[in-house]
């Protein structure tokens, strides 16, 4: 049942019935499914790549992450601007960068977004109007807001969202974008990704607040806070988020909650998680809850979803092959690319 924090901000409860939301049409929500498999067979992927010694660096797992990335980018036009993390892969998919382009960023070769000049998870494409995700978490939240402000400058009515986790939260810059945002009405969506872990550290030692969303009320815009697990209440939140941006009416601030299965990392062991609690999100996979719900509606059957899953795994496996025969950038090319022509 949906209920409200002391600050008025719009929260879900961990038992709400998800089985009477509706669901997106046929065509939309099949898509979101795919594209929510395909995220998890990348993601798959890369991990088994990470453990196998075949990633020069560290991997960051989207893992129980996929109904956010995809619930919010399915409510969106193309000319939206996005600024996704390291845990946002089904933006990059849904946008239509082909699973190999991922695989080559985090393998350092030169078909990659970013040329093969970073190893990780740098990589974003202006042309999908996809801004290259950074480190310093959530530096992309102010290049988001100024990506909202030249839309409002240009007079369009396309808007900008940015992603971060909780931990994020915490910092500087995430109020200096929300402040901004509000003061000037700009047509911004801020994603919280709470997974419940800042690295190792839990949600209760960050701060004191009970969720995320209620901040939204101290810079004077709308706070929702949903199942993070449920790609329909996301797309559904993201919606209103939208359409109360395009209305000129401000940003919203969204706090979807979920769990990271997975370490911050892969090199991470996160052995400081409780198991029982991995245990209790484990029986909330987003994929399986997704498709569970488009089995009863009638949108695809069981075999019909273990084709697609079985489909996208090969697919995968041969994305994976095509960026491992991609070559390594031209070291005589180390010069080109830093500056704008």
């Amino acid at each position: 049942m949906a209920t409200r924090s002391r600050s008025g901000t719009k929260t879900v409860s961990d038992e709400q019935d998800v089985e009477h939301k509706q669901l997106p049409d046929r065509d939309l929500a099949r898509r979101m499914y795919e594209v929510m498999v395909q995220m998890r067979a990348t993601d798959d992927r890369l991990v088994a790549m990470y453990r196998q010694g075949q990633l020069p660096g560290s991997y960051y797992s989207g893992n129980w992450h996929e109904a956010i990335a995809v619930g919010t980018v399915a409510a969106l036009r193309d000319d939206d601007v996005l600024a996704p993390l390291h845990r946002d892969m089904g933006v990059h998919l849904w946008r239509g960068m082909p699973p190999r382009q991922v695989i080559a960023s985090f393998t350092g070769k030169a078909g990659s977004p970013t040329k093969g000049r970073d190893g990780t998870l740098h990589y974003g494409r202006l042309d999908l109007r996809i801004l290259n995700p950074v480190s310093q978490i959530p530096d992309n939240y102010p290049v988001a807001t100024g990506a909202a402000f030249a839309a409002k400058y240009r007079g369009t009515d396309s808007l900008a969202v940015a992603y971060c986790g909780d931990g994020s939260t915490s910092r500087g810059d995430f109020h200096e974008a929300l402040n901004i945002a509000a003061v000037m009405k700009l047509a911004c969506i801020f994603v919280v990704e709470n997974n419940q872990y800042a690295y190792s550290t839990p949600l209760n030692l960050q701060m004191a607040t009970a969720d995320i969303a209620s901040k939204a009320a101290a810079y004077g815009m709308p706070g929702e806070r949903v199942d993070g697990q449920d790609a329909v209440e996301v797309y559904d939140a993201t919606r209103r988020a939208v359409d109360r941006a395009r209305a000129g009416e401000g940003p919203t601030l969204l706090e979807c909650v979920t769990m990271r299965m997975h370490g911050h990392a892969e090199h991470d062991p996160a052995d400081y998680v409780p198991k029982e609690l991995l245990a209790q999100w484990e029986a909330r996979d987003p994929v399986l809850l997704f498709e569970r719900r488009l089995v009863d509606a009638g949108y695809l059957d069981a075999e019909e979803a273990e084709r697609i899953k079985d489909e996208t795994r090969k697919f995968v496996i041969g994305e994976m092959r095509a960026a491992q025969e991609m070559p390594y950038p031209d070291p005589t090319t180390v010069e080109e690319g830093l500056y704008a022509d």
